[in-house]
């Protein structure tokens, strides 16, 4: 993934407003794709204003800090959380964030991004990092879409 393809999904996966719904279908999205592609599984948590509105873990999938650590990369640097890992050689913050346990220096969490400001939080966990960034930008571009 190079950056400027990165920052080009983080301008374009935008939502007018996002509801608990929204959220509901991406993730519904996500978890049909993996049954398709993977043969893991995986976790999955959305946040919008502070509130948790979906923790999923399928099947045969345990309790991880992944998904915390995750939101927590997107939250505090407002990109998602592959973007600290792509730069974490020039941005000291996330070179430091690499050996914080309450980090994540990975793909896997993407921001959901309202009227361009970040409102919450998209994470998946459980595949390759770039598998589990891709699971959530294709599901966001098939909701906006089908929104559009």
């Amino acid at each position: 993934m190079d950056k400027t393809k990165l920052l080009e999904q983080e301008q374009t996966l935008q939502f007018e407003a996002f509801t608990h719904a929204t959220g509901l279908d991406i993730a519904l999205r996500i978890i049909a794709k993996v049954k398709e592609r993977a043969k893991k599984t995986v976790g999955i948590r959305i946040v919008h204003n502070d509130l948790l509105i979906l923790h999923y873990l399928m099947d045969g999938r345990g309790e991880s800090p992944w998904l915390n650590r995750k939101e927590k990369t997107v939250m505090d640097s407002g990109h998602s959380s592959l973007h600290t890992f792509l730069y974490a050689e020039e941005v000291p913050e996330f070179k430091a964030w690499e050996s914080n346990p309450e980090y994540a220096v990975c793909g896997g969490g993407f921001p959901i991004i309202e009227n361009g400001e970040v409102t919450g939080v998209i994470c998946v966990s459980g595949l390759d990092h770039l598998e589990d960034h891709n699971l959530i930008v294709e599901s966001i571009g098939e909701v906006l879409l089908q929104t559009a």
